[in-house]
């Protein structure tokens, strides 16, 4: 899925303006760490290996739910990418790599055929076996409609999984899609003796078979991990992995700064040069790219459901503004849902809507909807200062074209239920791009394509839909990339979602863990390299 908190602003403002230029994407499709900002600076008194045996991690928030198919934050990807294991893994360089595979998935000539040989002595967390039927038993319930998992879009392709004894499965496609090796490394497996409900039977729980195993959750406080001495592969250096709650920065850079926690994701881009003063490490994370968008409600009686009041929405908006004022020059503008950074983005199109207003433009498509609005215009924006004060600069566009407009400010489990039914007029959020699903440019599908279970605003529009199998299906780099463009075009023809931004991360980290480099994915997947 897409949700991803990000940090609160700083007043402070950097001198130079960072931007994703080409050379940036051309790096950020390929998943590659590249640090910015401070850098990570260097102390004589830095220790030769790592001492640490508790590990503390401080974050804004704690996921809603443990549960590893219901939401893909990024507060949820760092808890069950430790405790949860895939097929495949991804390497740093972007590169797939077997994990509960024996090896790479053995695949037809006409690629509709994937027979994956799983390694022997894999156990979950509660002792059982990991075999060929917990996988099968995965892919069924990912692809189960009731269940609403953030999978289903990643297995819409796969018509079968059969396990053949208990050491190899054998996937069915209807079409040779593109990008299954991917999401085999990000689709987490789960035990077929657990009677699996969504956000009930792991919502507070878990039974994976990853390095860490959980071993309490104090909401509001901490969730904390413990080894897995059992663990198939290298062990961790850390015993206990916790992640504190500390949802304010001021805070959790003093934490970092006295030796309290060792490291601080999410950190405001404005504070690395200060993190690096107070001799810690800090990098902004270019690869970590992030998009701040609106959902547009598609409810009939809604003024959002007409697709030139859309474009209206997005002529209006002062994107730059909102990169230099709300992320402090970490990003820069943004009109398509497949964005910087990831595989055949097309940067003409990523620039269609420019970086500032275009009121004239605006007007045009506002008079061509037809729609007079007789109300405020609602725009709900998720319980975030930086995405609040997105929100405010959107609201004050709008009234430069005419629209009255309130804002308000929503958590994730307020907003949800507006954001099903369609009662709302804009929902502000920010999302992690193709990390979040791994690095293709398929996480489109699950936010535009009508039958997709991610689709929350409920979008709907046949060429899309066709535009985006075509996309999904296209063999060779060549067709793939025209495909994508095709999507791209339509996107900005009917923005299905209203793109506004995209940033980029920033994280500190404690000199303590030698060998760690904050890493190119969503998770914490450097952990593995600390020495």
């Amino acid at each position: 899925m897409f949700f991803n908190r990000r940090t609160p602003q700083s007043a402070a403002r950097p001198t130079g303006r960072l931007r994703l230029g080409t050379a940036a994407v051309a790096v950020l499709g390929l998943g590659v760490l590249t640090a910015c900002g401070g850098g990570s600076g260097s102390s004589s008194e830095a220790p030769d290996s790592t001492t640490i045996k508790d590990l503390v991690v401080d974050v804004l928030a704690e996921p809603d739910s443990l549960d590893p198919f219901y939401r893909n934050t990024a507060e949820a990807q760092r808890y069950y990418r430790l405790v949860y294991s895939s097929l495949l893994q991804w390497n740093e360089d972007g590169t797939l790599a077997p994990d509960l595979a024996a090896e790479l998935p053995e695949v037809s000539k006409d690629r509709l055929t994937w027979t994956v040989k799983l390694r022997e002595g894999v156990t979950f967390h509660d002792g059982s076996a990991l075999t060929a039927a917990d996988v099968v038993h995965t892919i069924e319930q990912a692809k189960d409609p009731e269940n609403g998992a953030v999978w289903l879009a990643a297995m819409s392709y796969v018509e079968s999984a059969t396990a053949q004894g208990d050491d190899t499965v054998v996937l069915k496609l209807s079409e040779p899609y593109a990008y299954l090796d991917g999401k085999l490394a990000m689709l987490p497996i789960i035990s077929d003796e657990d009677d699996y409900k969504p956000n009930a039977t792991y919502a507070t729980t878990g039974n994976g078979s990853g390095p860490y195993a959980l071993a309490s959750l104090k909401r509001g406080d901490a969730l904390t991990l413990e080894r897995n001495e059992d663990y198939y592969g290298e062990p961790m250096k850390f015993e206990t992995i916790t992640f504190k709650v500390v949802p304010e920065d001021a805070s959790r850079i003093a934490r970092l700064t006295n030796g309290d926690s060792h490291i601080v994701p999410d950190l405001p881009t404005d504070q690395v040069e200060l993190v690096t003063k107070r001799n810690a490490n800090a990098v902004t994370v270019e690869s970590n790219v992030s998009r701040l968008f609106a959902y547009p409600s598609m409810k009939a009686d809604r003024p959002t459901s007409n697709t030139d009041f859309r474009l209206a929405i997005a002529y209006a908006v002062d994107r730059q503004r909102i990169v230099d004022q709300v992320y402090s020059g970490a990003g820069r503008p943004n009109s398509t849902y497949l964005t910087y950074g990831t595989l055949h983005h097309d940067e003409d199109l990523g620039l269609a809507f420019g970086a500032e207003p275009d009121l004239a433009k605006a007007k045009e498509h506002l008079a061509a909807s037809g729609v007079e609005l007789d109300r405020k215009f609602n725009i709900i924006a998720v319980n975030d200062p930086q995405v609040t004060s997105a929100a405010t600069i959107l609201q004050s566009n709008l009234k430069d074209l005419g629209i009255e407009s309130t804002v308000e400010s929503q958590d994730v489990a307020g907003f949800y239920a507006n954001l099903v039914s369609g009662d709302y007029d804009l929902i502000l959020f920010d999302a992690p791009a193709s990390t979040s699903t791994g690095f293709a440019p398929d996480y489109v599908n699950g936010g535009l394509n009508s039958q997709a279970a991610n689709n929350f605003a409920k979008f709907a529009d046949a060429e899309m839909d066709d535009l985006l199998d075509v996309a999904l299906t296209a063999q060779g780099e060549e067709a793939q990339a025209e495909a994508w463009r095709a999507v791209q075009q339509r996107d900005v023809e009917t923005q299905g979602n209203i793109q506004l931004v995209v940033s980029q991360s920033s994280q500190a980290w404690s000199k303590q863990l030698v060998g760690y480099e904050p890493s190119a994915l969503l998770w914490l997947n450097t952990l593995r390299d600390v020495t």
